[in-house]
């Protein structure tokens, strides 16, 4: 009976430090970043609700984070500046965390480019929407 008893203690933590570990792991949506960035170099990058999408063309996730240099936003591909091109997604390279420069409501939103780095500004909303 203790054998059970045990067997079945173990098996709860167990079960019990999965789901712990899962919820953890759930990636951060966080709406005060929520807004319309521009760059004239690079064009509009929109966030909304854990979708960014890269010159009304092309949408990709991301989480919204902090860290001891602030708050960023880190999108599932790495997004970069390309020349005469504006903005691009890769897949193949290491994510680069593009930085806010304040939550809530952030008026910059920063890509580091090499050494270059590129401010978007917030744009007015336009509608209550954005």
């Amino acid at each position: 009976m203790r054998r059970v008893i045990g067997i079945g203690v173990v098996a709860t933590g167990t079960v019990l430090l999965v789901a712990l570990f899962l919820y953890l792991r759930k990636p951060v949506v966080d709406a005060s970043a929520n807004g319309l960035f521009a760059n004239d170099f690079c064009g509009t990058i929109k966030l909304a609700d854990g979708e960014m999408l890269l010159n009304d063309r092309q949408t990709i996730s991301y989480i919204v984070g902090r860290d001891a240099e602030g708050p960023y936003i880190l999108p599932r591909f790495d997004v970069g500046a390309v020349s005469d091109q504006g903005l691009d997604v890769d897949g193949t390279r290491s994510v680069r965390k593009l930085r806010l420069d304040r939550l809530p409501s952030a008026t910059k939103l920063t890509l580091h480019e090499g050494l270059t780095p590129y401010v978007f500004k917030r744009l007015a909303s336009v509608n209550s929407h954005e």
